[in-house]
């Protein structure tokens, strides 16, 4: 071997190969060290995808489940559908709520034209048609029955009051109903005032009721002033 190799350029093979393991040394152990954290990241996205899984299907189980028994109520409430499908089960429903609701309304029909004298109507659910009436309900011309029948809403009471209010009239009986978002109300009132423009205000309340079931109430009586009238029983202020 000769003498001071490295000086004349040259080193040992095993020289080189230690030196280069040293260097390696840290790369090798932040390579190792990131695999490990990539498998276990690997692990939790893996275990929380199969979570999710687990957790759709049992909503999706049980949303079936609660489908299935309100099919089954169904069938228990019309006849001969055990064996029916679904889509023949769920027409035949809507063909009987149609015809339910067609036998309500003819029945409020007779009910409200049978119906006499100052009292209230006596089919006080509300229909699925708007309407807004205002009648005459003895021979003198002085009792009067305001019905205003539309979507329920908030401002619905106040906006009827502000009709009847732009009258003289004194409110003799009042009733609300809601039902499935749809409201009636009925108010059963009296001339309080001279009957000299009765015709006029009659039609003018007529009108008001009509914009009170069309929702442009505040555009009709905005600039009219309110008339002192009794106040109403808060059941009626109140849906």
């Amino acid at each position: 071997m000769l003498p001071f190799q490295t000086h004349y350029g040259f080193q040992s093979s095993w020289s080189l190969s230690y030196h280069n393991a040293d260097n390696l040394k840290p790369s090798m152990s932040t390579a190792g060290c990131s695999i490990v954290d990539n498998a276990a990241d690997a692990s939790k996205d893996v275990k929380k995808s199969s979570e999710a899984s687990r957790s759709h299907k049992e909503a999706e189980r049980r949303r079936r489940q609660r489908i299935n028994s309100h099919l089954s109520t169904l069938r228990t409430l019309l006849p001969n559908t055990t064996k029916t499908d679904k889509a023949s089960l769920l027409a035949e429903v809507v063909s009987h709520v149609k015809e339910l609701r067609r036998r309500a309304t003819e029945v409020a029909r007779r009910s409200t034209e049978q119906s006499g004298g100052g009292g209230m109507v006596s089919w006080p659910f509300p229909s699925e048609e708007d309407e807004a009436t205002l009648c005459y309900c003895d021979n003198e011309n002085k009792v009067m029955r305001a019905t205003v029948c539309c979507d329920e809403r908030s401002s619905l009471n106040r906006d009827m009051m502000q009709a009847i209010r732009s009258v003289e009239v004194r409110v003799v009986r009042a009733e609300t109903m809601t039902l499935g978002g749809r409201t009636k109300n009925v108010v059963v009132m009296e001339w309080s005032g001279g009957g000299r423009q009765r015709d006029e205000e009659f039609m003018g309340l007529r009108r008001a009721l009509k914009a009170v079931v069309e929702n442009r109430a505040q555009s009709v009586l905005g600039n009219k002033r309110a008339r002192a009238c009794c106040p109403i029983e808060d059941t009626f202020l109140m849906c």
